[in-house]
């Protein structure tokens, strides 16, 4: 398959669909600079960064992949990446759900592992050992899904569900030993990141934010920007924006449509907005060619 130089975009596109042909695969990348925008996907992404780093929002988190990081992102998940630095290398593991699930593990057992928390941003630093450690695994993977060697999918199956193990053993530790469990400013910033994911269609504004939460705009703001170090109203507004993305860009809807979808009192209101935001207007973003 050959791409254009921002393939992963191009792929990530083609992975919005429920190809039987595909069931994982690896890609390794090297000084990839290309953003991409919001987007789901039918397979969870794995991402283990050997070098470099890039921006990532998955649902209501933002963070940044860096080197000697994992992160995996699930399935239906809206999330954009964005920002690479130069070198960026990492390397992006694509798999089914249904695809692990088929095996000798319970299917209990399996949900239990598949199951990414959504209470905590998806990103987990990993020691030297451990890092080589999942390295090897998705070199392995990479090269019986790329050789097609006898049984080359019940040994990537297993080399999956190692490193599916492993993440939950990595994320179980990171979290017992985490401080942000009793951090009372953390859990007012993730309470609004969950009512902005809920909610940004009707709210936008802080002030409607800090009347749910019973609480001033003030030590909202204050409590979102010590704990992000970005604005509440920018937030609010990368929502709604990641929102309009793939709503542009995936969708057959109507500029006009995904403006009332959006809880904007006109079009021209959104169109302000998205242009402010994004340097391009609705109309010509959704006009793009699609990948």
């Amino acid at each position: 398959m050959i791409f254009k130089e921002d393939f992963l975009s191009e792929y990530f596109g083609l992975l919005q669909s429920d190809a039987d042909e595909v069931n994982c695969c690896v890609i390794s990348l090297k000084d990839y600079k290309y953003a991409i925008d919001a987007v789901k996907l039918n397979f969870y992404l794995a991402v283990l960064c050997s070098r470099g780093e890039c921006n990532v929002t998955v649902g209501h988190h933002d963070f940044s992949i860096s080197s000697s990081t994992i992160s995996i992102i699930p399935p239906q998940t809206l999330f954009s990446i964005k920002n690479f630095s130069e070198p960026f290398v990492a390397d992006f593991l694509f798999f089914k759900s249904d695809f692990v699930k088929t095996g000798f593990v319970k299917s209990e057992v399996m949900e239990e592992l598949l199951l990414i928390n959504p209470d905590y941003p998806p990103i987990f630093d990993l020691e030297e050992t451990k890092f080589q450690d999942f390295s090897y695994k998705i070199a392995k993977i990479k090269v019986e899904t790329e050789n097609q060697s006898p049984f080359c999918l019940e040994v990537s199956r297993l080399y999956i569900l190692q490193l599916l193990y492993d993440y939950n053993r990595v994320c179980e530790m990171c979290l017992l030993n985490s401080d942000k469990l009793i951090n009372r400013q953390y859990q007012i910033m993730y309470t609004f990141r969950k009512l902005v994911d809920k909610n940004f269609h009707q709210y936008k504004t802080v002030k409607e934010y800090a009347d749910l939460m019973y609480l001033s705009s003030k030590y909202l703001s204050e409590c979102v920007k010590n704990q992000t170090g970005v604005s509440a109203l920018a937030l609010i507004r990368n929502r709604i924006m990641l929102e309009a993305e793939l709503l542009l860009k995936y969708s057959t809807l109507s500029v006009k449509n995904i403006s009332d979808k959006l809880g904007f009192t006109s079009t021209s209101s959104f169109s302000r907005f998205f242009k402010a935001a994004k340097g391009v207007s609705p109309i010509h973003y959704h006009k793009k060619p699609k990948n």
